[in-house]
């Protein structure tokens, strides 16, 4: 018997072409994405109430009427993800008419935002550093932050030095939460971050800083942290914080997790 099986493993692994790895391989890349895009968003939990019920109902194919239950739970689960994933569904088909289907930008215009982006905030930090402004610049990647933005106030405004030193300017309406920004844009601001539950956490560590982490630790954006108290600069990302940055480590860093071509003339001379 354990012979035959291995005759029907081999021969089912013969019988693979190009065709069917190719196939595998475009929908583990579509699987993989949209895990991604999930991540950070309430709509997480409806994924796994869908899977639960899928589950359920392939293990009651044998009871009729709790099949028939469970499979009427289907096609509402798929309609509230579109309507909860509309936003993140809208951004991923704009940028998938801008970057193709690989999410690679042929385009030198995609690198130059990027870069121009990267100097405003730069730019930003730097000055709010100098006057002890107190600020928190969220930089979304892949994950989605749906759930983040809908805590603050809509903006959908150009990155820009003057806008984000005057939203974080004290006693501003918005300068207590943080700005997350998409792309070249400001989409939200006075955001409310999960505060991190590391238990080794220093109590010196201020609440913008633990607001970092939290998020770094639950997506994969990156979060610039600038301390009221003494002007320092840290950066947060993937659950780690790296603190008191000059502005070319701080550039540098973004340079490098946004792959962005660096200027060393920005990198070297501080803006006067």
């Amino acid at each position: 018997m354990g012979g035959g099986f291995v005759e029907q493993l081999t021969a089912t692994l013969f019988s693979i072409g190009w065709r069917d790895v190719l196939d595998i391989a475009v929908v583990a890349y579509i699987v993989y994405r949209g895990l991604l895009l999930l991540q950070g968003t309430r709509g997480s939990s409806v994924i796994r109430g869908l899977l639960v019920v899928l589950l359920l109902l392939w293990l009651s194919s044998g009871l009729p009427t709790l099949n028939w239950m469970l499979a009427q739970l289907v096609l509402p689960g798929v309609i509230a993800l579109v309507v909860i994933f509309q936003p993140e569904l809208r951004t991923a088909l704009e940028r998938l008419g801008r970057a193709g289907m690989l999410g690679v930008s042929f385009s030198r215009v995609e690198a130059d935002t990027t870069q121009r982006v990267i100097n405003e905030i730069v730019d930003a930090t730097e000055e709010m550093s100098g006057r002890r402004i107190g600020a928190l610049v969220v930089l979304q990647r892949e994950s989605g932050l749906m759930d983040i933005t809908r805590t603050g106030k809509t903006l959908n405004a150009r990155v820009s030095v003057d806008a984000l030193v005057t939203i974080f300017y004290p006693n501003t309406p918005l300068h207590d939460g943080a700005v997350v920004i998409r792309d070249d844009v400001i989409v939200a601001a006075g955001c409310v971050l999960p505060h991190s539950e590391q238990p080794g956490l220093s109590v010196a560590t201020g609440m913008r800083h633990r607001a970092a982490l939290g998020l770094s630790e639950r997506t994969d954006a990156v979060a610039v942290v600038v301390s009221e108290e003494t002007g320092a600069v840290s950066l947060a990302v993937d659950g780690n914080l790296s603190p008191d940055l000059e502005r070319t480590e701080l550039a540098e860093r973004l340079n490098r997790l946004f792959e962005a071509p660096e200027e060393l003339n920005r990198l070297v001379f501080w803006r006067r």
